[in-house]
C-alpha cells in the first residue's frame, strides 16, 4: 500500500524490490488517500505513474475519504460506513484478493506528472 508521493511511491519501490529478492513477490499494490484533483494539478502522481513505477498489479485504488477519519475517531471500521467511497473500496479489495472479477471505479486521473512529461517531450516542447 502506497500513498501516490514521489516519497511514498519511492518507499513502496524499494519494498517491492525487496519482496522480489526474497522470492516472496509479485506484490500486488493499493494506493491510498487518492485525489483525482491533485493529479489533474500535477500535485500527486497518477495512477499509470506509480504503475509504471511500480510494475506490480494494482488491485484498489482508494479515495481521500472524510469518512476515514470519523470511523477512526469513532472506532468504527469505514467499511460499516454507509456512503463511504473509501468503504466500498476496501469490499471491492477484498473481493478482488477472493479472486472475483471487481471493476475499478472511474477516478478520472489520465494527467499525472509523467503523463504530462511524455506529452511534452513528444511535442518537442521542453519539460
Amino acid at each position: 500500500m502506497t500513498n501516490p508521493d514521489v516519497s511514498a511511491v519511492r518507499d513502496a519501490d524499494r519494498i517491492v524490490g525487496l519482496l522480489e529478492a526474497e522470492g516472496k513477490g509479485p506484490g500486488r499494490l493499493i494506493i491510498n488517500r487518492f485525489k483525482p484533483e491533485l493529479v489533474r494539478r500535477g500535485d500527486m502522481l497518477g495512477t499509470a505513474d506509480v504503475l509504471e513505477i511500480l510494475a506490480i498489479d494494482l488491485i484498489g485504488l482508494v479515495p481521500e475519504d472524510e469518512a476515514v477519519l470519523v470511523s477512526s475517531n469513532r472506532g468504527t471500521p469505514a467499511a460499516l460506513i454507509e456512503k463511504s467511497r473509501a468503504g466500498k473500496t476496501f469490499h471491492d479489495v477484498a473481493r478482488r484478493l477472493l479472486g472475483d472479477d471487481v471493476p475499478f471505479a472511474s477516478t478520472d486521473d489520465h494527467d499525472g506528472l509523467i503523463d504530462r512529461f511524455a506529452r511534452r517531450v513528444r511535442r518537442g516542447e521542453r519539460p
